[in-house]
């Protein structure tokens, strides 16, 4: 065993002196396995086997739950710093995960002595030996011919602050004082919000980016109050809304026009400028256009379980195929109480839109909030809204985020790096809108309260 005091510091060198002794020793001894003597003394590989992640998750109860996370070793590469004789893992371990004792596997050239504070001395390095990382790890190698030895720093880095965890700052106050009903849109270097008062006064306030902190009022010409704010959609650069079956167009959306030869449209439900396609329930059918002005073509009779009212909807390059597309619609086929929220999607490479049908069998449905709205950030799909009813329980105002990795068949609120909302906004109950924005941004607007921006930490770092 080599040993160091703190006061009496043993040089590397005085070290592999010794060492060299101990192997002379070991080589005039009767031991019938060759030692082979070489000068060489460096750390050629360092890893970490599986470690514990621990963090606290929210259930559908409201309840705190401890979740342990096995969290892959191999996942973090450690990177080796030959000229300054440092390793480090180059991406940061997730918070809660426990570096008090970690198994790690290494290869060198020459044999490896790992320093313990606790005993204040170098001791050879096992196979089956735990390090404590809450500190950088000493680690001593020296040449089995006694001519060399260094000594290299590893540090164990791990991540301060949840990378999956949404970060939200206030922007302003919201600059319509009442709202029945809201929709929020970016376009360029612009917020746009729409809103309807509880007397059906619909207005229109415009902020600039980034930062959203200046609101101006537009005078709106052109738009019905029976304009379907849920419907306000932006495609090519342009915003479309139906009214009474009709559909309008505008550039700045302030000043609205008909478009002519369009009617029977009840609502829009997705756009895609990549995918060229602007799509709509028309009639009693499923239907798009490339250019509005030639008019809408059916593709499928409407589905009695396909979203009217509330819809989100997203479209995501697939990662296996750059040349297709999917798109995701979450609505409510009809205004009753009852009805509970479906969901249906399409592959730009497929002619019919797909139901992800109900079953009995999966109790991770997408969940049934007033005021449902689905997000797709992070390359995924999350869910929050209003009060509402989930397995049983009761489900608090903007307490909860689903969680969906499955393109919305299924839908998690236990998850371990599922994001937060606002605290202050929880059990807050009012009409809100919310869109993603460039730059990774998410803007969140609610009646009565501010705007808010989250950004997910991982973003940030």
């Amino acid at each position: 065993m080599l040993r160091t005091n703190m006061k009496k510091f043993l040089t590397l060198y005085s070290i592999a002196a010794f060492l060299m002794l101990s192997f002379a020793s070991c080589l005039e001894s009767d031991d019938p396995f060759e030692v082979e003597l070489t000068p060489y003394a460096t750390l050629r590989s360092f890893a970490i086997c599986d470690i514990n992640t621990k963090t606290i998750v929210k259930t559908d109860d409201g309840r705190d739950s401890t979740v342990v996370k096995i969290t892959p070793g191999v996942s973090y590469p450690f990177a080796i710093d030959q000229e300054n004789n440092l390793a480090y893992n180059v991406d940061s371990l997730p918070v809660g995960t426990d570096i008090t004792r970690v198994a790690i596997e290494m290869k060198c050239d020459g044999a490896a002595y790992v320093y313990a504070d606790s005993i204040d001395e170098y001791r050879l390095f096992m196979a089956n030996d735990s390090i404590d990382f809450t500190k950088p790890m000493r680690l001593l190698i020296t040449a089995t011919d006694g001519t060399y030895a260094r000594e290299y720093k590893v540090s164990l880095n791990v991540h301060t602050i949840d990378p999956n965890q949404l970060y939200w700052r206030k922007c302003s106050a919201t600059p319509a004082a009442s709202m029945a009903e809201c929709r929020v849109l970016e376009k360029g270097d612009s917020l746009y919000l729409f809103s309807a008062a509880e007397d059906g006064v619909a207005s229109l306030h415009v902020a600039a980016l980034p930062d959203a902190s200046a609101w101006a009022g537009k005078a709106l010409n052109g738009l019905p109050a029976a304009a379907n704010f849920n419907s306000i959609t932006l495609y090519e650069d342009n915003f479309y809304v139906v009214a009474d079956g009709v559909l309008y167009t505008s550039a700045d959306g302030a000043l609205w026009n008909e478009v002519a030869g369009n009617g029977g449209i009840k609502t829009l439900f997705a756009a895609s400028d990549d995918d060229y396609a602007l799509w709509a329930v028309v009639n009693d059918s499923l239907a798009y256009c490339s250019n509005v002005a030639d008019g809408f073509t059916m593709v499928q009779a409407l589905p009695s379980e396909f979203p009217l009212y509330g819809i989100s909807s997203s479209v995501n390059v697939l990662r296996t195929n750059y040349n297709i597309s999917r798109y995701v619609v979450v609505g409510y086929p009809s205004m009753d109480a009852q009805a509970r929220p479906q969901v249906w999607s399409k592959l730009t490479s497929e002619n019919m839109w797909s139901h992800y049908v109900p079953s009995s069998y999966n109790e991770k449905q997408c969940p049934a909030l007033e005021s449902l709205a689905v997000i797709d950030y992070d390359s995924r799909l999350y869910a929050f809204g209003g009060k509402g009813v989930v397995n049983g329980v009761d489900v608090v105002p903007f307490d909860v985020i689903y969680v969906s990795r499955d393109n919305g068949i299924t839908w998690d609120s236990e998850v371990y790096d599922a994001p937060m909302l606002p605290a202050e906004l929880v059990g807050v109950d009012a009409p809100f809108a919310t869109t993603v924005g460039a730059g990774e941004n998410i803007w969140l607007v609610v009646g009565g309260g501010y705007v808010w921006c989250g950004r997910m930490n991982k973003f940030e770092l």
